[in-house]
């Protein structure tokens, strides 16, 4: 879109664990957003250092990124391959080659203005479609998450299955694109 608003991405670093901290102790990401296993919300700073430190070093199965609008960190967005987590892409019952993405807003003042789905749509062409074999990615909120289930609409994505993930102790809504935007 010329002339508006520009998305971009930044590698997470070390310097944005604070960042991410508040923005996981914020009431509307913290409902829906946490950490570890069993998505705790509401994490400690310690809590949070233990679960991004590893996503700090860029490798093969770790994209992680600060969601950047004009210029600001808004938000928070990782993509990986399914395969690189094979129990949980047995829990989905998916391609292992396929690609799955998380995301969540933490600015207040950004949250429900199509920022998390420009940045789904942007970070899909740019990190999961540029690959040539891929031509399958997904995402999965909460069944409850409706405004996060109208953006991954808005995004392409498309209702698939709802499942329940052990362990994470939680159901998810499975969402799928294809290259073309078929899911």
């Amino acid at each position: 879109m010329a002339g508006g608003p520009r998305i971009t991405f930044e590698r997470l670093t070390k310097a944005d664990l604070p960042l991410l901290h508040r923005w996981l102790n914020i009431p509307k990401v913290a409902l829906w957003y946490g950490v570890g296993d069993d998505n705790h919300g509401y994490p400690t700073m310690d809590e949070v250092i233990a679960e991004y430190e590893e996503k700090l070093v860029p490798d093969p199965k770790n994209h992680a990124f600060t969601v950047h609008l004009d210029g600001r960190p808004v938000g928070y967005i990782q993509c990986y391959r399914l395969g690189d987590y094979p129990d949980y892409a047995k829990e989905l019952d998916e391609d292992p080659d396929a690609w799955a993405i998380d995301i969540f807003i933490g600015e207040d003042d950004v949250r429900e203005r199509g920022v998390g789905s420009r940045a789904i749509e942007r970070l899909a062409e740019d990190q999961i479609f540029s690959r040539p074999a891929v031509t399958m990615c997904f995402i999965s909120p909460d069944p409850g998450n409706k405004r996060a289930i109208r953006a991954y609409e808005k995004a392409g994505f498309r209702y698939v299955k709802t499942v329940w993930i052990e362990s994470e102790k939680a159901y998810e809504y499975v969402m799928r694109r294809g290259r073309d935007r078929d899911g």
